[in-house]
């Protein structure tokens, strides 16, 4: 049971770490220790799971997928995701400043501890620190989206982006949809429970979720040290991302209280990370 509430904590941090824009649930994963084993779980939606379905095996298909882990996890994100939307409207309107000065302070400290600190920094640290310039600068050049109406394709195709940079540490799959011009509509159809626009943005997430998965999975198992780089440094340019204002542009504080705001958002930063590090060494073994 200790596990699971764990487990649960952690669902709770990466639902709402994935509500900012600019900050990734996949990021938290990554600094809480569970990284590897969600990947793995999620992969295992395949041909085998459902031939275990199929011929009634559900017992054995939920131990092969992993499932209590899956379950509670997602459930600790789906309570946080909309249980603090409204909250975080409110703070993004309201403290900006603070909020972004928080995540940004978190993320740093983050890249001192393992797992993103490298074991050994090498050629192929610096081949995935690339690929992270490349992701990282073309997001930079792309500006907003504003729209007036949205289209149902294009959100399922939203979706379906978003979910990708959800499962990337460093990248939001807030901020993508935010660049999409989706944000906003979609933290007002979790408030007011619009369960049509909530219900084909999710199959887009799935959709993206089942393909991209893989692809992260193989990169672990063939490249890990190429991969671990390109996380690293994804992590530590997303800082800059979360201030992003306009194309190649930052927000910055302008006024004494946004100086205070982020004075105050980078110590509770520190002391988050301080206290993650510690959930994540008293549940290593979850």
């Amino acid at each position: 049971m200790k596990k699971l509430i764990f487990i649960f904590v952690k669902g709770l941090v990466m639902g709402f770490a994935e509500i900012i824009p600019g900050v990734s649930g996949g990021t938290m994963a990554l600094i809480l220790g569970i990284y590897e084993r969600l990947i793995i779980s999620i992969s295992k939606v395949n041909f085998h799971f459902l031939k275990q379905l199929v011929k009634g095996k559900i017992l054995e298909a939920w131990k092969y997928l992993d499932g209590n882990f899956l379950l509670v996890l997602i459930s600790g994100m789906i309570i946080a995701v909309f249980s603090l939307s409204s909250l975080m409207i409110y703070l993004l309107e309201n403290f900006p400043f603070f909020l972004k000065s928080l995540f940004s302070g978190l993320l740093f400290c983050s890249l001192l501890y393992k797992p993103l600190k490298p074991y050994s920094i090498n050629l192929k640290f610096f081949v995935g620190s690339i690929f992270s310039l490349i992701i990282v600068g073309f997001i930079f050049s792309f500006s907003l989206v504003v729209l007036d109406e949205i289209n149902l394709i294009y959100l399922f195709f939203g979706g379906f982006l978003a979910v990708c940079a959800f499962i990337l540490p460093g990248i939001s799959g807030s901020f993508i949809l935010l660049l999409l011009g989706l944000y906003p509509a979609v933290l007002l159809s979790i408030s007011e429970l619009d369960f049509l626009f909530l219900g084909i943005l999710f199959a887009g997430c799935i959709s993206g979720l089942l393909v991209f998965i893989r692809i992260i999975k193989k990169a672990y198992e063939n490249y890990r040290e190429v991969i671990t780089g390109f996380f690293y440094f994804l992590v530590l340019l997303s800082i800059p991302l979360i201030w992003k204002e306009g194309v190649w542009s930052i927000s910055l504080p302008y006024s004494y209280q946004g100086y205070i705001e982020s004075g105050l958002g980078l110590m509770l930063g520190v002391i988050l990370i301080l206290f993650l590090q510690k959930v994540a060494v008293s549940a290593q073994d979850t």
